[in-house]
């Protein structure tokens, strides 16, 4: 019933407007495509048709709002560009377009002129992709106007003797369905020339036909060549309601009417619109975008397209982080407590986007120990400086990296471990030797002044003294009665010795020495430690330790050694900062058996064990047994 109403409201509009009927749409828009490669910048597709049917131009972008997920957000740029279309002219060969006039002019040869003309007027840009079919099939694809020219030219169908059919006009659709290559919102047309059709199985062909281009988005223009007793027929009728239905137009011609420019099917094909605009969007997935248009008294909401984004916070990595910061008093200054250096260590890292879109970074942060210690709210985001002069104590930390980008995306780095170490300066009698050196020399040079000068004074009072006294035993020499008598002293022995000569007793000779070593492994000038007693400490503290070792790296008390039972020497480490190695490897709190030759690490200090009494290597020996072989 609706196809009878629908074919005679056509044969109405037929009878009242003449051969040339034109398809009445409302107004439309459409995105055709989303780009989000460059998120959160978004680019989309557009186009606009206005009540004609046509495409709209001269829309500003604020005529225009997107909604993103629902969410109103303006575009920050609209650009009308013209690009090509894909056309495709299919011809239905049949007799009557091989009817002539007066003139001995076909039907054909006037609508051959008609195209050759349009075909020759094109220009290079925008570059259209033109298709010619026939019945037989396509006979050029996507060619340029001139060679599309040349080939419509130069195609001479039999019409006399063809039996019209849609054949053709399947072939368009086909060719538009396989058509894969084509460049993004490039439009489609065809423009179907035929005469009435035979039979009504044309017709319900025609509706599965239309069903087809309009799953292509392609409107079809139909030009239907034939006597005016036709233009009734029920074959023109279904011709004129796919023209209709797809968007397109329809035209009969009986070789008395102008045949209208092609250039009005298409001209309207090649305009589009390109509109960017910035993403609000903070999750990955499969999102929805729609175009609101208001221009004049049109009023216009496309339908949602969909498009999919991968969105993924960004990621922080600290470039060659320092393994081993070590904080210890300047050389020219190794006893200031107060001045430990460095104050400040760079921080170096880089930021990626694992989603691969790049976008400002709005805060990047360092935590040590989980604690805030640098922030970076401006660019260039690219070092940190972490503050490290309230650290006193050697020990073992934790560097991370939090940043956050413009869509308040955070993401916090893995950790990377650090280790500080702080050597505090020599205290103690040395270190007072050390930080007063200066007024301790100008005090033992004027005490040895003084001390000088008292020597000189009381030398001289008592060699005045003396001179009296020898003038008074002079005297007395020569008085008899004041002469001594000469007794023998008891305890002379008979080589004649002294007495009360004291017989120093031996040192004790060491079983075992440490001999310094420079980088090359040479011995350094000074004598070796001699290692005597049963158990011997060793460090920068001369009040807690038997022998002090003088470098920034040597804690006040750094290891001992003591020996065992079976005389063996073994070398502890005191939980120094530096720690103690024993031929490069570092000793744990059980101790290390010393034997001779070994190289030992006090700190950066180096050393070299030597028994006094090395045990002898003895060579192999190797008897060779008579009677073998």
């Amino acid at each position: 019933m609706r196809k009878i109403l629908f074919s005679i409201s056509l044969t109405i509009l037929l009878l009242i407007g003449g051969v040339h009927v034109r398809a009445q749409e409302a107004a439309r828009a459409k995105i055709i495509s989303v780009n989000a490669d460059s998120f959160p910048e978004i680019t989309a597709l557009l186009d606009i048709y206005g009540p004609d049917g046509k495409f709209l131009s001269n829309v500003d972008a604020t005529n225009i709002m997107v909604l993103e997920d629902g969410q109103a957000i303006p575009i920050t740029a609209l650009n009308e560009q013209e690009i090509g279309a894909q056309i495709v002219v299919a011809i239905n060969p049949s007799p009557p377009m091989d009817t002539q006039d007066a003139f001995g002019i076909s039907r054909y040869d006037q609508m051959l002129d008609v195209l050759r003309f349009w075909a020759e007027k094109r220009p290079l840009q925008p570059q259209d992709k033109l298709s010619l079919v026939s019945t037989a099939g396509p006979l050029l694809v996507n060619a340029s106007p001139s060679e599309w020219h040349n080939s419509f030219v130069s195609y001479q169908p039999n019409a006399r003797t063809s039996v019209p059919s849609l054949q053709s006009l399947s072939f368009a659709i086909d060719l538009l369905e396989g058509e894969s290559n084509a460049q993004q919102g490039m439009k489609r047309s065809i423009l179907f020339i035929t005469s009435h059709l035979p039979d009504q199985s044309s017709v319900d062909t025609l509706e599965a036909l239309t069903e087809r281009a309009n799953l292509l988005n392609t409107q079809i223009n139909v030009w239907m060549l034939d006597s005016e007793e036709y233009f009734p027929h029920f074959s023109t009728n279904a011709l004129k309601s796919m023209a209709l239905q797809s968007g397109g137009d329809y035209f009969a011609f009986s070789g008395v009417e102008t045949l209208p420019n092609p250039e009005t099917y298409f001209s309207h094909l090649r305009h589009l619109y390109t509109f960017t605009y910035q993403s609000r969007l903070a999750t990955a997935g499969t999102h929805r975008v729609s175009a609101k248009v208001q221009f004049g008294e049109t009023n216009i909401l496309s339908e949602d397209h969909s498009f999919s984004v991968d969105i993924q916070a960004p990621n922080a990595f600290l470039l060659s982080p320092p393994a081993h910061l070590v904080r210890q008093a300047p050389d020219d200054d190794p006893y200031n407590t107060e001045a430990l250096a460095p104050t400040e260590e760079s921080i170096e890292f880089l930021i990626e986007f694992p989603d691969g879109h790049s976008r400002p970074i709005q805060r990047a942060t360092l935590f040590v120990d989980e604690e805030k210690v640098a922030e970076i709210t401006s660019p260039p985001f690219e070092k940190f400086i972490w503050d490290i002069s309230n650290y006193s104590a050697s020990g073992e930390h934790s560097i991370q990296i939090e940043v956050e980008d413009s869509l308040g995306l955070t993401r916090m780095s893995l950790g990377v471990p650090l280790t500080l170490t702080v050597i505090q300066p020599p205290t103690g009698i040395l270190a007072f030797f050390g930080r007063n050196g200066s007024l301790l020399t100008l005090g033992v040079v004027a005490f040895a002044g003084l001390f000088l000068v008292a020597i000189l004074l009381v030398g001289g009072r008592r060699s005045l003294q003396r001179f009296i006294e020898r003038r008074k035993e002079k005297t007395a020499s020569h008085d008899p009665l004041t002469q001594p008598i000469p007794l023998a002293e008891e305890g002379e022995n008979k080589k004649g010795l002294l007495k009360g000569f004291v017989r120093q007793p031996k040192l004790a000779k060491a079983l075992a020495y440490l001999t310094r070593l420079d980088s090359n492994n040479e011995a350094v000038t000074g004598k070796p430690i001699p290692l005597t007693d049963e158990e011997m400490s060793l460090g920068a503290d001369p009040v807690k330790v038997t022998f002090v070792l003088d470098d920034p790296s040597i804690s006040p008390k750094h290891a001992k050694i003591s020996q065992n039972e079976e005389g063996e020497f073994l070398l502890y480490d005191q939980d120094s900062v530096a720690g103690t190695w024993v031929n490069f490897e570092k000793i744990n709190g059980e101790g290390k058996i010393l034997a001779h030759g070994d190289l030992i690490h006090f700190g950066l200090l180096r050393y070299k064990f030597d028994l006094n009494k090395p045990p002898v290597s003895r060579e192999p020996m190797i008897r060779v047994e008579e009677g073998l072989g």
